[in-house]
């Protein structure tokens, strides 16, 4: 082997390392949703009130942006997420709309273990994608519960939906059309909560 041919070894092999035929992985967007819309009327009607993480359907259990196909099969946005896990994606979410919200007062979230006198629990049964025939849309269900801390008892409770029809299939009109859909969802349950109990 001349001198040459074993310089030119020595270099692909030093080079290979640097080097590679597999793509670049493709960036991943994180998205959050957008405050909600509140009240701002004066009249206090609840204060102390505590939010609780939300119970999750089965596949919710993820940070990923989901849809359900005509067949029933799940599947994932594969360069998209949510920012949090979606239970404190949605409860971030309501402590913020609650705070704003002129109509109540002295928010806390359970985690922070203060006293309060009213919870507001449940269950995030719905936060993804339906595949349809007439199209893709985005559908929200939330099963509230008010719950009087003071006396230990459910003092109320109701399911909020909201559907919401994509405007193409990107994740960015999916997570769009979940944002309106919330929107929908929490100036019910605002309103709601706000409601003599």
């Amino acid at each position: 082997m001349n001198k040459r041919l074993g310089f030119a070894i020595t270099a692909v092999i030093l080079l290979a390392p640097g080097c590679s035929i597999l793509p670049e992985p493709k960036p991943i967007d994180f998205y959050t949703l957008k405050p909600a819309q509140v009240s701002h009327s004066a009249a206090v009607s609840k204060r102390q009130i505590s939010v609780a993480e939300p119970e999750l359907a089965d596949m919710l259990q993820l940070e990923r942006i989901l849809r359900v196909a005509n067949n029933g099969s799940i599947v994932a946005y594969s360069e998209a997420r949510w920012s949090a896990p979606i239970a404190l994606v949605w409860q971030n979410w309501l402590l913020d709309a609650l705070w704003r919200d002129a109509r109540f007062d002295d928010i806390s979230s359970r985690q922070q273990g203060l006293d309060a006198q009213w919870q507001v629990a449940g269950r995030l049964q719905a936060f993804h994608i339906i595949e349809s025939t007439a199209g893709a849309f985005a559908t929200v269900r939330f099963d509230a519960q008010l719950i009087d801390i003071k006396n230990r008892r459910l003092t109320a409770s109701k399911t909020f939906q909201a559907e919401v029809a994509l405007n193409d299939s990107s994740a960015a009109s999916a997570v769009q059309a979940l944002g309106h859909a919330s929107e929908q969802v929490g100036e019910d349950l605002l309103s709601w909560l706000a409601e003599p109990h």
